[in-house]
């Protein structure tokens, strides 16, 4: 399951949901015309955060195409549904079983906020296509007069070259005075800010109560990755008004690392011709792992036992240069500052600080905003909740860590809500393990005991 959060122009928001469902994993019973059908059951909720109250709800089945031989279940249901919804902050709660089985049902949880403002533009999530074709059909995968086949995964495997989108921007007209602005859609990479000049487009566009964003990008020599699909709407004076994004993952193992572009660059009278030890060159490749894309982690571990100093060089080099092209020492300077800081706050018996969980979330998004720790609550192991004001485009995002004893000082990340990180919305298992069974999928709040705080603290950061 995805979904999208979408505006009206009469400013009425819902939500989108896209359910789909392999056919072949469904359960078929025959019935009165000797053909078989499946049948699953399916509860949607969305909860205010604040208190927990249900503001919307669906419950309801959904059936598959009757077949004469379930061997020839080799379909997807695909499910469209939309819910009204208001500004705020929420948790979805899908609950889904088959109806004919007795296998206990699959419940996923997720915290989405909806922020439509009426004074300026804003654009719609982005929701990623399957295809689209023009449409009059009056069924919920049709929106302003297109078809539109939801693809639901953030994944986007060899076999898939294309990555087609769509978005609405709201409110245009009373940003932009001039009746014009400027779309930027373009992918960049997860951990570095930076345009892929073969994947970006901008055209000057007419303002409207509501604006169409429909197009595709051609990923088939898109390298394996993680990225952010991004929209912005800027002004005359070329600055942002409006901007959207979302993180999609790419698996394309066609496509390498130029290493010719790598060999090509020039290291004299650089900082890296300096640095002559080729074991140091080593760590220090070693310490940017953090801040890495795939293709670059992947570069350096087939790499780094064979390549000769030189190549090391020109490797780092260039990896700094990404990421500051006026003053990559600066850069690199800057980071290896953490690093220090890093190895001496989160090393562990058998690891360097850089190497650990909270190293690695330290080096990649930098020093939190608020570190709340609590070593000696009498029912939990302790634990760490990092808060992050704002990370990229994301913001009010935490970290949870925990260990089984301060003697190790190896704290593990047990949950993010992070794009991109570990999920895991009953945290509080691994805490509370001292009194209370993680095996029970009945029990999602730990049992009340003095001092637990874990909850009070992840919502109430201080």
């Amino acid at each position: 399951m995805s979904y999208a959060i979408f505006n009206t122009p009469a400013g009425k928001p819902y939500i989108e949901t896209y359910l789909i469902i392999q056919g072949s994993s469904l359960h078929f019973e025959q019935n009165a015309d000797k053909k078989y059908t499946g049948s699953v059951n399916v509860r949607i909720l969305f909860r205010k955060v604040s208190d927990s109250s249900i503001v919307n709800f669906n419950k309801y089945v959904i059936n598959s195409p009757e077949t004469a031989d379930t061997v020839d279940a080799q379909f997807n249901l695909i499910d469209v549904q939309r819910y009204s919804i208001s500004n705020g902050n929420y948790f979805i709660e899908l609950n889904i079983s088959d109806k004919n089985t007795d296998k206990p049902p699959y419940v996923n949880y997720e915290k989405f906020s909806v922020q439509f403002a009426d004074s300026s533009a804003v654009f719609s999530d982005i929701e990623l296509l399957n295809g689209f074709e023009v449409s009059n059909d009056s069924s919920l995968l049709v929106k302003n007069g297109l078809k539109l086949m939801p693809y639901i995964f953030s994944y986007f495997p060899a076999s898939q070259n294309k990555l087609s989108f769509y978005s609405e921007l709201y409110g245009s007209g009373k940003s932009f005075k001039s009746g014009k602005y400027l779309l930027q859609v373009y992918i960049r990479p997860f951990e570095v800010d930076k345009k892929l000049d073969n994947y970006f487009y901008m055209k000057k566009v007419d303002t409207s109560a509501v604006n169409v964003i429909l197009n595709t990008f051609n990923i088939a020599d898109l390298p394996t990755g993680n990225y952010y699909l991004v929209f912005e709407a800027r002004n005359r004076n070329n600055k942002i008004v409006a901007t959207k994004h979302l993180f999609f993952q790419r698996n394309n193992p066609r496509k390498g690392m130029n290493l010719n572009g790598i060999l090509s660059t020039n290291v004299d009278n650089t900082f890296a011709i300096k640095i002559t030890n080729r074991d140091s060159l080593v760590e220090y490749i070693k310490y940017i792992n953090p801040i890495s894309t795939d293709l670059e982690k992947s570069f350096t571990k087939s790499q780094i036992k064979s390549a000769d100093l030189l190549t090391l060089q020109k490797y780092f080099l260039n990896f700094w240069i990404e990421r500051n092209h006026l003053h990559p020492l600066l850069a690199w300077r800057n980071y290896k500052h953490l690093v220090d800081q890093a190895n001496h706050d989160f090393k562990t018996i058998a690891l360097k600080g850089y190497q650990t969980d909270r190293g690695r979330v330290y080096l990649q998004y930098g020093p939190p905003n608020v570190i709340t720790k609590s070593y000696y609550e009498p029912a939990a192991y302790p634990y760490e909740i990092w808060h992050y004001y704002r990370l990229g485009y994301q913001r009010n995002k935490k970290f949870v860590f925990y260990t089984h004893d301060l003697v190790t000082n190896d704290f593990q990340l047990i949950h993010s809500d992070a794009v991109g990180e570990l999920a895991n919305y009953r945290w509080q298992t691994f805490i509370y393990q001292r009194t209370w069974d993680p095996n029970n999928i009945d029990q999602t709040q730990p049992p009340d005991a003095w001092g637990n705080d874990a909850s009070d603290y992840y919502y109430h950061p201080r």
